[in-house]
């Protein structure tokens, strides 16, 4: 039991409903304001231009990094997605370092569910990294379609639900909601 005390806590934000990443940054406004060291690595995402961004990282104490390319195709085949795998697996060596990293007490990884869901990356070692972080780093995961090896090992899973959302009402993306 010892050595589950002394691992990272490892928090998860899946489920198909808006506040995912709205979740997780607030829990890192939390430790931030315990003095923590944060680092964002974010996958998939490519839009530098949201409000979390562009407040977060003007804060010396959060580093912040996208591997990105945008959208994904369509068509899982298409020639376009191998540039989303180099981008997901450099995320995920980021990942790896920022998670073995004790300069960063809060680490979040933003998409890395989604990322591993569209078979950008490889679970295994996302998990091998996950088990040997300790020293009370704090691990936020977000993203759709969490595969159950995430939720076998996170301490804390919450499944958001969609029951509306004002897109399905034809209200376009906000300021301040939705970027």
């Amino acid at each position: 039991m010892e050595s589950e005390r002394n691992r990272c806590r490892i928090l998860l934000f899946t489920g198909e409903g808006k506040g995912k990443s709205t979740a997780a940054f607030g829990m890192m406004s939390r430790a931030l304001g315990h003095g923590m060291r944060a680092r964002v690595i974010q996958f998939v995402k490519s839009d530098s231009a949201v409000g979390e961004q562009k407040f977060f990282s003007k804060l010396p104490e959060v580093s912040w990094e996208q591997f990105g390319r945008g959208f994904l195709p369509r068509d899982p085949k298409s020639p376009v997605m191998e540039e989303h795998r180099q981008a997901a697996a450099e995320g995920m060596r980021a990942a790896i370092e920022a998670l073995g990293n004790p300069a960063y007490d809060f680490v979040l990884l933003d998409e890395v569910c989604f990322a591993l869901a569209n078979e950008l990356i490889s679970v295994e070692p996302l998990l091998l990294a996950l088990r040997s972080c300790g020293g009370g780093k704090i691990v936020a995961m977000t993203g759709r379609n969490a595969p159950r090896e995430l939720l076998d090992i996170a301490d804390t899973a919450s499944e958001l639900k969609m029951l509306k959302h004002g897109y399905e009402h034809g209200i376009p993306a906000q300021k301040g909601v939705e970027n």
